[in-house]
């Protein structure tokens, strides 16, 4: 009776059952990676042109100092997905650091009550003026194309990058009180886009 070697057989059943579970392996990862980079937001795409002026027209024929932050162009941004971050060192080095969302607190604008959450959406016509209209404040509005958000006096500014300032008695204004601040001094601003966790903007801002 002729005798049949089968001592190839398990080796091959083997190498099968290898190739079987790291595809299986690799399936499973690949579908894990998959589901993680679907549920990643991309950040929209947009063109920022950001200002720190210390000698703005007030519209009262004087100068004051405000901040702009103005859409160039890209993709239209509701401002409750971002978060706008500023950093400024004076020149003892201490660092002023702020964060801006739309779980901010409101800031009296003048001093009269009258409320708006930073930057306001600078648009009369569409939204109405800033102070006690929900709708112009940083949070409930969307940022698109043209849009210009700003903080819009000596105060609001102090109070948006938390720098002291000492309220003026008419006719003489406000004042920020840190000698710091003041042309060719730089203040390091960011714009956070929350739900991707990237930067839309990201630039070292030189005061005029």
């Amino acid at each position: 009776m002729e005798m049949t070697k089968e001592d190839a057989v398990s080796p091959v059943v083997g190498v099968m059952l290898m190739l079987v579970v790291t595809i299986i392996i690799a399936a499973v990862v690949s579908g894990f990676a998959g589901g993680l980079a679907g549920g990643t937001k991309a950040a929209p795409s947009a063109s920022i042109n950001v200002k720190l002026n210390t000698a703005a027209d007030d519209g009262m024929g004087g100068m004051t100092t405000k901040i702009s932050f103005e859409m160039l162009s890209g993709d239209s941004i509701p401002t409750k997905d971002i978060e706008i971050v500023t950093y400024f060192t004076n020149e003892t080095g201490y660092v002023f650091k702020t964060s801006h969302s739309a779980s901010s607190e409101a800031f009296d604008l003048y001093g009269t009550g009258t409320y708006s959450r930073l930057p306001y959406l600078n648009d009369p016509v569409a939204v109405g003026y800033a102070g006690n209209n929900p709708k112009a404040d940083f949070g409930n509005y969307t940022w698109s194309t043209g849009d210009i958000l700003a903080v819009g006096s000596i105060r609001q500014v102090a109070d948006f990058l938390e720098l002291p300032w000492t309220a003026g008695t008419y006719p003489n204004p406000d004042t920020i009180d840190d000698d710091s601040f003041k042309p060719g001094a730089v203040v390091d601003v960011k714009i956070l886009h929350v739900p991707s966790g990237k930067y839309i903007y990201d630039k070292e801002v030189v005061v005029v």
